[in-house]
């Protein structure tokens, strides 16, 4: 069976306006597609938020959103990736700061003679 190919179109004249040929394509974005782009969006921008500041709050988030992402068929590594960052980060602010306040605790208390 040989394949059919549209003809080639008509070579256009030195410096004239190309020839129109029809209705332009148009694509249908569906509202599952718009709802999974902003899933992969919230959790890009949740886990850039939750580097620099309170990830222990925003890592979840920017995983959560990533998994809703990537339930949808759309791929939000980024955010996830991120989002395990600012928790891992965040937990280790948090385990450097009981350390610091226990340290200063032994040191103060060390010192008064008590």
């Amino acid at each position: 069976m040989s394949q059919q190919f549209p003809p080639p179109p008509p070579p256009h004249a030195q410096g004239g306006m190309p020839v129109y040929r029809g209705d332009p394509v148009h694509t249908t974005y569906s509202p599952d597609a718009m709802l999974a782009d902003k899933a992969a969006q919230a959790s890009l921008i949740f886990g850039i938020i939750g580097v620099f500041f309170a990830g222990v709050v925003f890592g979840p988030l920017a995983i959560w959103q990533a998994s809703k992402a990537e339930k949808m068929n759309k791929p939000a590594t980024a955010g996830k990736v991120l989002g395990w960052i600012a928790l891992v980060w965040g937990i280790g602010q948090i385990v450097l700061a009981f350390l610091a306040v226990t340290a200063l605790f032994a040191v103060v208390t060390s010192s008064s003679g008590y």
